[in-house]
């Protein structure tokens, strides 16, 4: 069978714009992430990599370049063929104390003894966001174990590796899904549930909020990025049973005033915010959401 071949798009960019720009490139079609310092690549097959897809991009771009004018941004391009991009990862991946209980493990790391007694998820990256690696990723992880209570229904959006969704069955609830509109994400995360043993807990779903089960849940996570939270919420929160928790991230210290500004007019109560270096994330409750049933 013959191999696919794939454009690469690297750019250049600050990391604390990196979030914003996975969640605006897989809008157009790009996949498998990596991020690294201050450098962004993506795939997307060759023959997808049209004339009018750059110029799109392009616009995007600047239509970035004028919501935040701190943003310089840009990309070349080259032809890949098909293979394992995680190789380049895999020296440079360890092992991750995401929180006091929990720690993040690639499969070609070992446990060293002062692990023992801690919550163990088996998180190999390929190519998708989660590794623990990532402040808001460790936010998150800050969060759910937190709040999330023993039989919680868990939805995790924008689920990357799945770590969300994993770390939630082994804090004790009774079930996740995973949910993610990146094919290469959604590979990644039913790996990551095989690894963990979690496939009868942790449902991986290719999509949108609209390729969700017409059902509500008890945890909502969404680590993603500003513009897409804000794009979902409303969506997010019909999701929610009464009275229930959501945790946000993703979010930019700079950008936190204007985000409670929006949160402040969603029917949404803070319960907490945790911050890492430049990022944050927020433990909500949806205090209206009895008045929708």
């Amino acid at each position: 069978m013959k191999k696919k071949v794939w454009t690469q798009v690297t750019f250049h960019v600050a990391p604390e714009f990196q979030d914003l720009l996975v969640g605006q490139l897989a809008t157009l079609g790009f996949g498998g992430f990596l991020q690294e310092d201050r450098a962004l690549a993506c795939f997307i097959e060759k023959n997808r990599w049209t004339t009018r897809l750059e110029r799109t991009l392009r616009v995007l771009l600047e239509s970035l370049k004028n919501e935040f004018p701190a943003l310089d941004i840009r990309f070349r391009t080259k032809s890949v063929p098909d293979r394992n991009w995680n190789a380049r990862w895999e020296r440079g991946v360890g092992i991750v104390e995401a929180t006091d209980r929990i720690i993040i493990k690639p499969s070609w790391k070992k446990l060293s003894p002062r692990h023992r007694g801690k919550i163990v998820l088996h998180i190999d990256p390929k190519m998708s966001f989660g590794t623990g690696h990532h402040e808001s990723t460790r936010l998150c992880l800050v969060l759910l174990q937190e709040y999330l209570r023993t039989g919680a229904r868990v939805l995790d959006f924008g689920s990357g590796t799945g770590v969300q969704a994993i770390a939630a069955v082994k804090l004790g609830a009774r079930s996740a899904v995973a949910i993610d509109n990146d094919s290469w994400a959604v590979d990644n995360a039913r790996e990551n549930v095989k690894k963990n043993r979690a496939a009868r807990t942790v449902k991986v779903l290719a999509g949108d909020l609209k390729s969700l089960p017409d059902r509500r849940f008890d945890l909502i996570v969404a680590n993603i990025d500003m513009p897409t939270i804000k794009a979902t919420l409303a969506q997010l929160l019909e999701k929610l049973r009464p009275e229930s928790i959501i945790i946000l991230s993703g979010i930019l210290t700079s950008d936190l005033t204007q985000f409670m500004d929006f949160l402040s007019q969603q029917g949404v109560v803070p319960l907490e915010i945790v911050d890492e270096n430049e990022w944050v994330a927020i433990a909500l409750t949806n205090v209206d959401a009895a008045d929708r049933d």
